[in-house]
């Protein structure tokens, strides 16, 4: 009886302990590409961040102008074999895999730069003309090794040049079989590209539109809102200036963000990009108070469920709140929470 009473202690530390781990986790879930800040073109440089990982790009740069314009997120090619946007680029676009790309997305974690893998170029007949068999490979080998230090991917840049929406919505559900991550779609400028074909977008969870260049902020304001009306999706304005770091750009850039995008990869100035960061913030000011409401229901499970009573201290530095049993005469066993966020299993031998 008393070895039962014991498990059944243990079963609801370990329940406590689970709601209180898994509430601390979903706080700590990344909001994908909601609010997302890149910059992926700087024709000023030379720079296009999506052949980050050839061996010769100019990586301390790269860095340190996205992180200087403010930018959360970096997009990069997982392959390439042509795509170098325009002669004037120093040419690094023969990109495949290699044994370091581990550390290499480590390092842009570190820095507070979320990788979003582009898993096809343009420009690229060696790579876009193979089988999709061949494409699922590469796909599933780009999850395999890089999912848990990526925040996205997208399926292929500028995908009406060299697919149809039947290739592309196929690829795009393999690849959401095989990760959680948030998929996008990259089409030529407008909606639905130069096909106007919104069928690209049928399996994907994010478009990534191309408005063009030499745009007003009225008209990315206009193109923005159609693309949500029209796909029903949330939408990325990726792609409306050659040079992230103008006034310009980031004037298009926030004019996006005020029409409903929910990220920019061309830059903008404002922080606010994205309905979900009003989410995020929420959860950032209450995270202690529903951790605490965590344990608490757990305890208050415990107290009504197993007979345990509650027991609360408080000071005025701060406040404990736990639940303890006696499962024989000199033995108990008990769990706590303080409001630093520790939470402490006990077992105690009184002799």
């Amino acid at each position: 009886m008393r070895q039962g009473m014991g498990q059944q202690a243990l079963g609801v530390i370990r329940w406590a302990l689970m709601v209180s781990i898994g509430i601390t986790a979903l706080l700590g879930q990344p909001s994908n590409a909601d609010g997302s800040r890149a910059s992926f073109l700087m024709v000023d440089d030379g720079w296009m961040t999506l052949n980050y990982l050839h061996p010769n790009a100019e990586k301390l740069r790269m860095r340190a102008a996205a992180l200087a314009n403010g930018d959360t997120h970096i997009y990069i090619y997982s392959r390439n074999a042509g795509d170098n946007f325009g002669s004037s680029f120093k040419n690094v676009s023969a990109i495949s895999p290699k044994p370091d790309w581990e550390s290499q997305l480590d390092a842009l974690n570190d820095i507070g730069l979320k990788p979003v893998i582009w898993l096809t170029p343009d420009d690229s007949p060696k790579i876009t003309s193979q089988s999709l068999d061949a494409q699922k490979a590469h796909f599933s080998e780009i999850v395999r090794r890089f999912d848990d230090k990526v925040t996205g991917y997208v399926a292929c840049l500028e995908c009406d040049e060299y697919w149809d929406a039947a290739t592309t919505n196929a690829l795009v559900a393999h690849l959401k079989s095989i990760t959680d991550k948030p998929v996008g779609v990259h089409l030529t400028s407008g909606i639905g590209g130069h096909k106007g074909n919104k069928e690209y977008y049928a399996n994907a969870d994010y478009v990534y539109l191309q408005t063009g260049w030499d745009k007003t902020p009225a008209e990315i304001t206009a193109m923005v809102k159609q693309a949500i009306a029209v796909t029903g999706k949330p939408v990325v304005a990726s792609e409306y200036a050659k040079e992230s770091r103008s006034a310009a750009a980031r004037a298009l850039g926030d004019a996006a963000c005020l029409a409903g995008a929910v990220g920019t990869g061309n830059g903008r100035s404002v922080d606010f990009c994205g309905q979900k960061e009003q989410k995020v913030k929420w959860y950032k000011e209450y995270e202690t108070e529903m951790v605490v409401a965590g344990v608490v229901m757990a305890t208050l499970y415990a107290v009504s469920r197993f007979d345990l009573p509650l027991q609360l201290r408080a000071t005025e530095d701060g406040y404990q709140i736990g639940a303890m049993k006696k499962i024989t005469q000199n033995q108990s066993i008990g769990l706590n929470y303080r409001d630093d966020g520790a939470v402490m299993t006990y077992y105690r031998i009184e002799f």
